[in-house]
Protein backbone atom coordinates (compact mmCIF):
# COMPACT_ATOMS: atom_id res chain seq x y z
CA UNK A 1 0.00 0.00 0.00
CA UNK A 2 1.31 3.18 -1.22
CA UNK A 3 2.29 6.51 1.34
CA UNK A 4 -0.62 8.23 -0.13
CA UNK A 5 -3.22 5.08 0.75
CA UNK A 6 -1.57 4.99 4.42
CA UNK A 7 -2.33 8.72 5.32
CA UNK A 8 -5.73 8.59 4.75
CA UNK A 9 -6.58 5.43 7.07
CA UNK A 10 -4.59 6.81 9.55
CA UNK A 11 -6.23 9.69 10.16
CA UNK A 12 -9.58 8.12 9.95
CA UNK A 13 -8.74 5.70 12.57
CA UNK A 14 -7.70 9.38 15.42
CA UNK A 15 -11.23 10.26 14.15
CA UNK A 16 -12.70 7.29 14.94
CA UNK A 17 -10.68 7.13 18.11
CA UNK A 18 -11.48 10.40 19.18
CA UNK A 19 -14.96 10.62 18.25
CA UNK A 20 -15.74 7.28 21.15
CA UNK A 21 -13.48 10.15 23.80
CA UNK A 22 -15.29 13.05 25.85
CA UNK A 23 -13.62 16.23 24.88
CA UNK A 24 -11.38 17.75 27.08
CA UNK A 25 -14.13 20.63 27.78
CA UNK A 26 -16.87 17.96 28.25
CA UNK A 27 -18.23 16.55 31.31
CA UNK A 28 -16.72 13.45 32.67
CA UNK A 29 -12.81 14.80 32.83
CA UNK A 30 -11.45 14.85 35.79
CA UNK A 31 -12.82 14.68 39.51
CA UNK A 32 -14.94 17.44 41.10
CA UNK A 33 -13.01 18.87 44.56
CA UNK A 34 -15.29 20.33 47.29
CA UNK A 35 -13.89 23.89 48.18
CA UNK A 36 -11.23 24.69 45.87
CA UNK A 37 -13.38 26.71 43.50
CA UNK A 38 -12.12 25.30 40.32
CA UNK A 39 -14.80 23.46 38.05
CA UNK A 40 -12.53 20.15 38.44
CA UNK A 41 -14.73 18.03 35.66
CA UNK A 42 -15.19 20.64 33.56
CA UNK A 43 -18.59 20.63 33.53
CA UNK A 44 -19.49 23.99 33.84
CA UNK A 45 -20.62 24.12 37.70
CA UNK A 46 -17.62 24.88 40.35
CA UNK A 47 -17.89 23.10 43.87
CA UNK A 48 -21.55 20.84 43.21
CA UNK A 49 -22.76 18.37 44.92
CA UNK A 50 -25.83 16.74 45.67
CA UNK A 51 -28.71 16.98 48.87
CA UNK A 52 -29.63 13.55 49.48
CA UNK A 53 -31.15 13.67 52.61
CA UNK A 54 -33.00 17.21 51.62
CA UNK A 55 -31.39 19.30 54.84
CA UNK A 56 -30.60 22.01 52.21
CA UNK A 57 -27.24 21.50 52.80
CA UNK A 58 -25.00 19.48 49.57
CA UNK A 59 -22.29 17.13 49.97
CA UNK A 60 -19.80 19.22 48.41
CA UNK A 61 -19.29 22.88 48.86
CA UNK A 62 -17.37 25.09 50.74
CA UNK A 63 -15.94 23.95 53.99
CA UNK A 64 -17.84 25.50 56.19
CA UNK A 65 -21.22 24.35 54.30
CA UNK A 66 -20.40 20.81 53.29
CA UNK A 67 -22.67 18.25 54.98
CA UNK A 68 -20.77 16.09 56.10
CA UNK A 69 -23.75 13.00 56.05
CA UNK A 70 -25.83 13.50 53.08
CA UNK A 71 -28.18 10.80 54.31
CA UNK A 72 -28.93 12.29 57.75
CA UNK A 73 -31.11 15.44 58.04
CA UNK A 74 -30.38 16.40 61.46
CA UNK A 75 -26.49 16.19 60.32
CA UNK A 76 -25.29 19.12 58.77
CA UNK A 77 -23.40 22.73 59.75
CA UNK A 78 -25.28 24.61 62.03
CA UNK A 79 -27.04 21.84 63.47
CA UNK A 80 -26.99 21.96 67.57
CA UNK A 81 -24.24 19.42 68.83
CA UNK A 82 -25.94 16.46 70.67
CA UNK A 83 -24.63 13.75 73.19
CA UNK A 84 -25.48 10.55 70.25
CA UNK A 85 -22.02 9.95 68.73
CA UNK A 86 -22.28 11.90 65.68
CA UNK A 87 -21.06 15.20 64.83
CA UNK A 88 -24.00 16.72 64.55
CA UNK A 89 -23.00 20.37 63.49
CA UNK A 90 -20.27 19.03 60.92
CA UNK A 91 -17.58 21.35 62.52
CA UNK A 92 -14.42 21.10 60.15
CA UNK A 93 -12.83 19.43 62.97
CA UNK A 94 -14.87 16.67 62.91
CA UNK A 95 -14.84 16.88 66.71
CA UNK A 96 -18.24 14.42 68.14
CA UNK A 97 -20.24 14.98 71.39
CA UNK A 98 -18.49 18.64 72.05
CA UNK A 99 -21.67 20.02 73.73
CA UNK A 100 -20.57 23.48 75.50
CA UNK A 101 -24.18 25.09 75.66
CA UNK A 102 -23.05 27.44 78.47
CA UNK A 103 -19.94 28.37 76.64
CA UNK A 104 -17.21 28.43 78.94
CA UNK A 105 -14.96 25.88 76.92
CA UNK A 106 -15.69 22.87 78.85
CA UNK A 107 -17.58 19.69 77.51
CA UNK A 108 -20.92 18.85 79.22
CA UNK A 109 -20.32 15.41 81.89
CA UNK A 110 -23.43 14.53 80.12
CA UNK A 111 -21.04 13.45 76.75
CA UNK A 112 -18.33 12.69 78.56
CA UNK A 113 -16.71 16.01 79.29
CA UNK A 114 -15.66 17.86 82.62
CA UNK A 115 -18.49 20.84 83.20
CA UNK A 116 -20.81 19.74 85.99
CA UNK A 117 -23.32 21.61 84.77
CA UNK A 118 -23.48 22.93 80.64
CA UNK A 119 -26.12 25.15 82.27
CA UNK A 120 -24.23 27.75 83.98
CA UNK A 121 -21.23 29.51 82.47
CA UNK A 122 -19.98 29.94 85.86
CA UNK A 123 -19.95 26.09 86.92
CA UNK A 124 -16.73 24.60 85.30
CA UNK A 125 -13.65 23.05 86.59
CA UNK A 126 -10.61 25.31 88.09
CA UNK A 127 -13.54 28.07 89.36
CA UNK A 128 -13.28 29.15 92.15
CA UNK A 129 -16.02 27.96 94.91
CA UNK A 130 -18.82 30.38 96.02
CA UNK A 131 -21.30 30.40 98.51
CA UNK A 132 -24.51 29.88 96.28
CA UNK A 133 -25.28 26.71 96.72
CA UNK A 134 -23.65 24.87 94.07
CA UNK A 135 -20.85 23.36 93.30
CA UNK A 136 -18.92 26.24 90.89
CA UNK A 137 -15.65 24.09 90.59
CA UNK A 138 -17.21 20.78 89.46
CA UNK A 139 -15.37 18.80 92.26
CA UNK A 140 -18.51 17.24 93.46
CA UNK A 141 -18.52 19.42 96.81
CA UNK A 142 -21.01 22.08 97.70
CA UNK A 143 -19.87 25.07 98.91
CA UNK A 144 -16.64 23.75 100.58
CA UNK A 145 -14.92 26.14 102.78
CA UNK A 146 -18.10 28.26 103.73
CA UNK A 147 -19.30 26.01 106.29
CA UNK A 148 -17.00 27.01 109.33
CA UNK A 149 -19.24 24.72 112.00
CA UNK A 150 -19.12 21.68 109.92
CA UNK A 151 -22.74 20.78 110.13
CA UNK A 152 -23.41 20.49 106.20
CA UNK A 153 -24.62 23.85 105.99
CA UNK A 154 -23.33 26.83 105.07
CA UNK A 155 -24.50 30.44 105.90
CA UNK A 156 -25.48 30.97 101.85
CA UNK A 157 -27.40 27.94 102.25
CA UNK A 158 -29.20 29.26 105.30
CA UNK A 159 -27.21 28.53 108.16
CA UNK A 160 -27.98 31.22 110.58
CA UNK A 161 -24.88 30.75 113.07
CA UNK A 162 -22.08 29.45 111.35
CA UNK A 163 -20.36 29.23 114.85
CA UNK A 164 -22.73 26.40 116.15
CA UNK A 165 -23.21 22.84 114.90
CA UNK A 166 -26.15 22.65 116.66
CA UNK A 167 -28.16 25.34 115.20
CA UNK A 168 -29.18 24.68 111.27
CA UNK A 169 -31.99 23.91 109.00
CA UNK A 170 -32.40 20.83 110.12
CA UNK A 171 -31.69 21.26 113.78
CA UNK A 172 -34.75 20.59 116.09
CA UNK A 173 -36.07 23.83 118.20
CA UNK A 174 -35.54 23.61 121.91
CA UNK A 175 -37.07 26.23 124.17
CA UNK A 176 -34.00 28.21 124.77
CA UNK A 177 -34.82 31.84 122.90
CA UNK A 178 -32.58 31.16 120.10
CA UNK A 179 -33.91 30.60 116.68
CA UNK A 180 -31.77 26.59 116.57
CA UNK A 181 -33.78 25.95 112.67
CA UNK A 182 -33.10 29.57 111.11
CA UNK A 183 -36.90 29.60 110.25
CA UNK A 184 -37.18 33.26 111.70
CA UNK A 185 -36.38 36.05 109.35
CA UNK A 186 -32.48 36.96 110.50
CA UNK A 187 -32.11 39.21 107.08
CA UNK A 188 -34.69 41.61 107.42
CA UNK A 189 -36.80 43.70 109.95
CA UNK A 190 -39.46 41.48 110.15
CA UNK A 191 -37.27 39.29 112.46
CA UNK A 192 -37.48 41.42 115.00
CA UNK A 193 -41.71 41.06 115.30
CA UNK A 194 -42.22 42.03 118.48
CA UNK A 195 -39.98 45.42 118.31
CA UNK A 196 -37.77 45.00 121.04
CA UNK A 197 -34.47 45.43 118.65
CA UNK A 198 -33.43 42.42 118.79
CA UNK A 199 -33.61 40.23 115.51
CA UNK A 200 -34.62 36.72 115.92
CA UNK A 201 -34.63 36.64 119.82
CA UNK A 202 -37.04 35.50 122.99
CA UNK A 203 -40.75 36.67 122.08
CA UNK A 204 -40.01 36.91 118.18
CA UNK A 205 -41.97 34.64 115.51
CA UNK A 206 -40.60 31.19 115.16
CA UNK A 207 -38.38 31.52 117.83
CA UNK A 208 -39.45 28.52 120.01
CA UNK A 209 -42.24 28.89 118.27
CA UNK A 210 -43.00 24.78 118.60
CA UNK A 211 -43.13 25.38 122.58
CA UNK A 212 -46.98 28.11 121.52
CA UNK A 213 -49.26 26.08 121.72
CA UNK A 214 -51.99 28.81 121.55
CA UNK A 215 -50.76 30.63 118.54
CA UNK A 216 -50.11 34.42 120.40
CA UNK A 217 -46.33 34.65 119.87
CA UNK A 218 -45.49 33.98 123.47
CA UNK A 219 -44.25 30.78 124.96
CA UNK A 220 -45.45 28.30 127.91
CA UNK A 221 -43.22 29.50 130.78
CA UNK A 222 -44.90 26.70 132.77
CA UNK A 223 -43.41 24.08 129.91
CA UNK A 224 -40.79 22.23 131.98
CA UNK A 225 -38.07 22.90 129.25
CA UNK A 226 -39.33 26.46 129.00
CA UNK A 227 -39.52 27.30 132.61
CA UNK A 228 -35.86 27.82 133.48
CA UNK A 229 -35.58 30.57 130.59
CA UNK A 230 -39.53 32.18 130.62
CA UNK A 231 -40.50 31.56 134.03
CA UNK A 232 -40.20 33.87 136.54
CA UNK A 233 -36.82 35.34 136.84
CA UNK A 234 -35.01 33.93 133.42
CA UNK A 235 -33.72 35.87 130.69
CA UNK A 236 -37.27 35.52 128.72
CA UNK A 237 -39.37 35.67 131.65
CA UNK A 238 -40.94 39.43 129.50
CA UNK A 239 -41.90 37.45 126.71
CA UNK A 240 -43.05 33.84 128.70
CA UNK A 241 -46.62 33.21 128.26
CA UNK A 242 -48.92 32.25 131.80
CA UNK A 243 -51.40 30.60 130.04
CA UNK A 244 -50.57 28.62 126.90
CA UNK A 245 -54.06 26.38 126.63
CA UNK A 246 -55.08 26.46 123.16
CA UNK A 247 -58.81 27.02 124.60
CA UNK A 248 -58.34 29.95 127.18
CA UNK A 249 -54.34 31.34 126.20
CA UNK A 250 -55.10 32.74 122.38
CA UNK A 251 -56.41 35.77 124.81
CA UNK A 252 -53.81 35.72 127.69
CA UNK A 253 -49.80 36.77 127.47
CA UNK A 254 -48.09 39.38 128.58
CA UNK A 255 -49.61 43.42 128.04
CA UNK A 256 -52.72 41.57 126.71
CA UNK A 257 -56.10 43.67 127.50
CA UNK A 258 -57.56 42.66 130.77
CA UNK A 259 -61.28 41.49 130.26
CA UNK A 260 -62.60 42.27 133.37
CA UNK A 261 -65.37 39.24 133.05
CA UNK A 262 -63.52 36.51 131.65
CA UNK A 263 -61.68 35.16 134.56
CA UNK A 264 -59.00 34.98 133.43
CA UNK A 265 -55.34 37.06 134.12
CA UNK A 266 -55.11 38.39 130.61
CA UNK A 267 -52.21 40.43 130.89
CA UNK A 268 -50.32 37.66 132.94
CA UNK A 269 -49.76 40.04 135.81
CA UNK A 270 -51.20 38.18 138.46
CA UNK A 271 -54.77 39.89 138.83
CA UNK A 272 -57.75 38.64 137.29
CA UNK A 273 -60.13 40.63 136.08
CA UNK A 274 -58.79 43.74 137.32
CA UNK A 275 -59.22 46.91 136.04
CA UNK A 276 -56.16 49.18 135.74
CA UNK A 277 -54.65 52.59 135.40
CA UNK A 278 -50.97 52.28 134.89
CA UNK A 279 -50.03 54.61 132.84
CA UNK A 280 -51.73 57.35 134.81
CA UNK A 281 -53.58 59.08 131.93
CA UNK A 282 -57.15 58.68 133.90
CA UNK A 283 -59.06 55.81 131.82
CA UNK A 284 -59.39 52.11 132.87
CA UNK A 285 -58.37 48.84 130.99
CA UNK A 286 -61.58 47.68 131.38
CA UNK A 287 -64.72 47.90 128.95
CA UNK A 288 -67.72 49.12 130.76
CA UNK A 289 -69.67 46.24 132.62
CA UNK A 290 -68.89 44.96 136.22
CA UNK A 291 -65.01 44.37 137.35
CA UNK A 292 -62.80 46.22 140.07
CA UNK A 293 -64.43 45.11 142.98
CA UNK A 294 -65.02 41.48 142.06
CA UNK A 295 -61.37 41.10 140.58
CA UNK A 296 -58.87 38.32 142.26
CA UNK A 297 -55.55 40.21 143.42
CA UNK A 298 -52.15 38.32 144.53
CA UNK A 299 -48.86 39.72 146.09
CA UNK A 300 -47.93 39.98 142.16
CA UNK A 301 -50.32 42.57 140.77
CA UNK A 302 -48.40 45.33 139.22
CA UNK A 303 -51.25 47.95 140.00
CA UNK A 304 -53.66 49.06 141.97
CA UNK A 305 -57.39 47.72 140.98
CA UNK A 306 -59.63 50.40 140.40
CA UNK A 307 -63.62 50.54 140.53
CA UNK A 308 -64.78 50.04 136.47
CA UNK A 309 -65.07 53.64 135.02
CA UNK A 310 -68.16 52.56 133.26
CA UNK A 311 -66.30 54.26 129.90
CA UNK A 312 -64.86 52.16 126.72
CA UNK A 313 -61.24 50.31 127.76
CA UNK A 314 -57.78 52.24 126.93
CA UNK A 315 -56.42 50.80 124.11
CA UNK A 316 -52.81 51.56 125.48
CA UNK A 317 -52.36 51.49 129.14
CA UNK A 318 -49.02 50.51 129.33
CA UNK A 319 -46.59 52.35 131.78
CA UNK A 320 -44.81 54.93 130.42
CA UNK A 321 -41.47 53.87 130.79
CA UNK A 322 -42.51 50.95 128.43
CA UNK A 323 -44.55 53.38 126.34
CA UNK A 324 -44.46 57.25 125.64
CA UNK A 325 -47.51 57.67 123.91
CA UNK A 326 -49.71 55.34 126.21
CA UNK A 327 -50.66 58.26 128.17
CA UNK A 328 -51.82 60.32 125.49
CA UNK A 329 -53.74 57.11 124.19
CA UNK A 330 -57.28 57.02 125.25
CA UNK A 331 -61.25 57.24 124.03
CA UNK A 332 -62.38 60.40 123.43
CA UNK A 333 -58.52 62.30 123.27
CA UNK A 334 -59.05 65.49 122.06
CA UNK A 335 -57.02 67.83 124.46
CA UNK A 336 -54.74 68.57 122.06
CA UNK A 337 -54.91 71.83 119.65
CA UNK A 338 -52.99 72.79 116.64
CA UNK A 339 -52.95 76.24 114.85
CA UNK A 340 -53.25 75.91 110.89
CA UNK A 341 -51.54 78.62 108.84
CA UNK A 342 -54.82 79.65 107.05
CA UNK A 343 -56.29 82.32 109.36
CA UNK A 344 -58.10 79.25 110.90
CA UNK A 345 -57.03 80.10 114.52
CA UNK A 346 -56.76 76.89 117.16
CA UNK A 347 -58.71 74.11 115.85
CA UNK A 348 -59.81 71.37 118.17
CA UNK A 349 -58.49 67.91 116.97
CA UNK A 350 -59.59 64.41 117.43
CA UNK A 351 -55.84 63.22 117.16
CA UNK A 352 -52.16 63.92 117.03
CA UNK A 353 -50.51 63.39 114.33
CA UNK A 354 -47.70 61.08 115.68
CA UNK A 355 -48.40 57.81 113.95
CA UNK A 356 -50.32 56.54 116.50
CA UNK A 357 -54.02 55.80 117.51
CA UNK A 358 -54.51 58.94 120.38
CA UNK A 359 -58.31 58.98 120.63
CA UNK A 360 -58.38 54.47 120.64
CA UNK A 361 -60.95 54.85 117.67
CA UNK A 362 -59.14 52.58 115.46
CA UNK A 363 -57.98 55.05 113.04
CA UNK A 364 -54.11 56.68 113.00
CA UNK A 365 -53.79 60.50 112.57
CA UNK A 366 -57.18 61.17 110.81
CA UNK A 367 -57.60 64.03 109.05
CA UNK A 368 -54.01 64.88 108.48
CA UNK A 369 -51.46 64.77 105.61
CA UNK A 370 -49.59 62.11 105.33
CA UNK A 371 -46.91 64.15 105.92
CA UNK A 372 -48.09 65.96 109.20
CA UNK A 373 -47.83 68.96 107.70
CA UNK A 374 -51.15 70.24 108.29
CA UNK A 375 -55.21 69.25 107.84
CA UNK A 376 -56.63 67.46 104.74
CA UNK A 377 -59.51 70.25 104.47
CA UNK A 378 -59.66 72.56 107.25
CA UNK A 379 -62.64 73.79 106.13
CA UNK A 380 -64.11 70.80 106.19
CA UNK A 381 -62.91 69.34 109.32
CA UNK A 382 -64.15 72.28 111.23
CA UNK A 383 -67.52 71.78 109.95
CA UNK A 384 -67.45 67.82 109.87
CA UNK A 385 -64.75 66.54 111.85
CA UNK A 386 -61.96 63.89 110.95
CA UNK A 387 -63.62 62.12 108.00
CA UNK A 388 -63.41 58.64 106.79
CA UNK A 389 -60.37 56.51 108.50
CA UNK A 390 -57.78 56.55 105.69
CA UNK A 391 -55.01 55.10 108.00
CA UNK A 392 -56.91 52.34 110.31
CA UNK A 393 -54.96 50.77 113.56
CA UNK A 394 -53.28 47.43 111.74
Amino acid sequence: MSLTTRLPLAFLLIFVIASLLPTACGEGIGTEICGDGIDNDHDGVIDEGVDEDGDTYRSCDIPDLIDCDDNNAAVHPGAIELCDGLDNDCDPAGAVDDVDIDGDGYISSDCGGLDCDDNDEDAHPGRPESCDFADNDCDGEIDEGFDADNDTWSFCAGDCDNTDPLINPDATEICDGIDNDCDCSHDSSSGDSNGDGERCGPGDENVDEDFDLDGDHFVDASNAFCFAFYGPGGPGEAVGDCDDDPITGPTVFPHAHEDSSDGLDNDCDGCIDECQDEDGDGWDTCDPGPGGGGAVASDTCTGPLLPDDGLAADCNDRPTELDLFAEYMYPGFEAVETRYEQDFGLITVYDQCDTVDNNCDGCIDEGYISDCSGLVDPADFLANGPGPCTHPVP
